[in-house]
C-alpha cells in the first residue's frame, strides 16, 4: 500500500492541505509578539507605581537663594548648663514646603431692582430675569412670597439675566 512508509509502518493521518502547517506557523511570531508585549506593559506599570510610591518631594531651594524656614542648628543641648552626658536632639531634615494655593476671588455680581407690577407674583419675577425664586425670597428676606405688593422694590439676584423691554400696544 502507499499508505506506509518504507520500513513497514503506517503513515500519520494528512491533517488536510500542506497549507494549513504553514499558516499555523506564520501565526506563531505574531502569538509570541502580542505576549511580549503584555509583559512588557505589566513589567513597566508595576515599575511605575512602585516608582510613585517610593518618591519623596522635591527638596527646597537651591544654594545661596535662602530658605523661607529657618534650618535649625547641628546639635541643640537639652540644658545649656549640663554635661555632655545629657541626651542631645540631632539636626534633622528640614520641613518640607508645601505650596500656598492663591486665594481664589469670587466676584458676586451686584444684585438689580425690579418694581412689583400688578399681578406679578415672585414666581413670574424669577422667569422674567432665570433665576431662582428661593434666591429672590433669600435676597429680599421675604417671610411669605405670597405677600409683595404692587410698586414694592424687590432686589434680584446680579447673575440674572435684564430683560430686553417690550414693545406697548
Amino acid at each position: 500500500m502507499s499508505d506506509s512508509y518504507p520500513g513497514g509502518q503506517l503513515q500519520p493521518p494528512s491533517s488536510g492541505d500542506p497549507g494549513s502547517r504553514s499558516a499555523a506557523r506564520s501565526i506563531l511570531p505574531w502569538v509570541a509578539g502580542v505576549a511580549i508585549v503584555l509583559v512588557l506593559a505589566v513589567v513597566s506599570g508595576l515599575l511605575t507605581a512602585w516608582l510613585v510610591a517610593n518618591m519623596r518631594a522635591a527638596p527646597g531651594p537651591v544654594g545661596g537663594l535662602g530658605s523661607p524656614t529657618p534650618r535649625p542648628s547641628a546639635q541643640v543641648s537639652a540644658d545649656p548648663g549640663a554635661s555632655g552626658d545629657l541626651p542631645t536632639a540631632q539636626a534633622s531634615e528640614p520641613p518640607r514646603r508645601t505650596p500656598t494655593p492663591s486665594p481664589v476671588v469670587t466676584v458676586e455680581p451686584t444684585p438689580f431692582i425690579h418694581v412689583v407690577e400688578r399681578g406679578q407674583s415672585v414666581s413670574e419675577i424669577a422667569e422674567i430675569y432665570q433665576v431662582d425664586p428661593q434666591d429672590i425670597i433669600e435676597l429680599n428676606e421675604l417671610r411669605n412670597a405670597n405677600r409683595i405688593q404692587v410698586g414694592q422694590e424687590l432686589e434680584i439676584p446680579g447673575y440674572g439675566v435684564i430683560p430686553t423691554p417690550r414693545p406697548r400696544r
